[in-house]
């Protein structure tokens, strides 16, 4: 936020934050990740489920994922631009197809189902749905306490 330029990756991983001030900004609205990805159940079930990121990524990659998110799309969640026969678009994740329908999941979560005889076409997109910049809502700190909330996410011993 601000005119602050981000310094590399490689700092702002070396950088202490606060994983209790990044789960609130988790879920402000004007960092916007809530609105798509759940942790823990809370949030939108839209994107890749965070619960257990932290398990999976170090916080380079964690950065990478915010700063560069078309980088590396998780399978399953390739964006799709259907084109239909009367002229109107549907763009979302496509969560199950059959020989009559595909059922496609939009931002917000929603779940629409659309008979294949209405489709003129789909396409792949190379980029993520996760929009570029968003860190632009966020100071650095205010990413590394984020990144440090992510980082804290991890799988539970059973």
């Amino acid at each position: 936020r601000g005119a602050e330029p981000l310094p590399p990756v490689s700092e702002l991983a070396k950088r202490a934050g606060d994983a209790q001030r990044g789960a609130e900004i988790y879920f402000r609205e004007d960092a916007a990740c809530a609105s798509c990805h759940q942790v823990h159940g809370k949030g939108t079930d839209f994107g890749p489920d965070l619960s257990e990121i932290g398990s999976k990524f170090g916080k380079e990659a964690l950065y990478d994922a915010i700063l560069e998110p078309s980088a590396g799309i998780s399978f399953g969640f390739e964006a799709w631009q259907i084109h239909f026969k009367n002229g109107d678009e549907a763009f979302g994740l496509i969560v199950s197809e059959t020989d009559d329908e595909i059922a496609l999941k939009t931002q917000g979560g929603i779940l629409s189902r659309y008979p294949k005889a209405q489709i003129d076409s789909r396409e792949k997109r190379g980029t993520s749905i996760m929009p570029e910049g968003l860190q632009a809502a966020l100071t650095a700190q205010e990413l590394v306490d984020l990144v440090e909330f992510l980082a804290s996410l991890k799988t539970v011993a059973r």
